[in-house]
């Protein structure tokens, strides 16, 4: 009964998942249009259209444009990035920050036991995402 759904896309679907992405700047695709079945096209088509970014966001279906960028600008680099962070309440803000970015320590400042900021090199660039969910200020250095 539902075997459509596992067919190939058809092009009028991909065309229309094609313009509707063009109203999307700061977003891009993280598939293959030519791979998706007919469902996967309806079932994105229909979240496009009905404004569910959130919860392509959250299936990774949809990635942030700068994030496509930063990786592929890290990608052929391949050089470390540095941040500068700062204004964590505790240790283990810094600590769970560092780690969720898979970050390395190279520099800090403490004035008693407070922290007054850290120097983290990480591999890649770190999303915008990530940055919203930790309650720190965080800035990329310089190369």
């Amino acid at each position: 009964m539902n075997s459509w759904k596992n067919e190939e896309s058809t092009k009028l679907q991909r065309k229309k998942i094609t313009g509707l992405m063009e109203d999307l700047e700061n977003y891009c695709l993280n598939l293959d249009l030519e791979k998706i079945t007919k469902g996967q096209a309806h079932y994105l088509i229909g979240s496009l259209v009905g404004n569910k970014l959130d919860m392509l966001i959250q299936k990774k279906i949809l990635i942030p444009d700068q994030d496509r960028k930063s990786k592929e600008s890290s990608e052929k680099t391949g050089k470390p990035m540095k941040y500068h962070v700062s204004e964590g309440d505790d240790l283990w803000t810094y600590t769970n920050f560092r780690t969720a970015v898979k970050g390395k320590l190279l520099d800090y400042k403490t004035e008693g036991k407070i922290i007054v900021y850290q120097i983290i090199e990480v591999d890649k660039e770190i999303s915008p995402e990530v940055i919203k969910n930790h309650d720190l200020i965080i800035k990329r250095l310089p190369d």
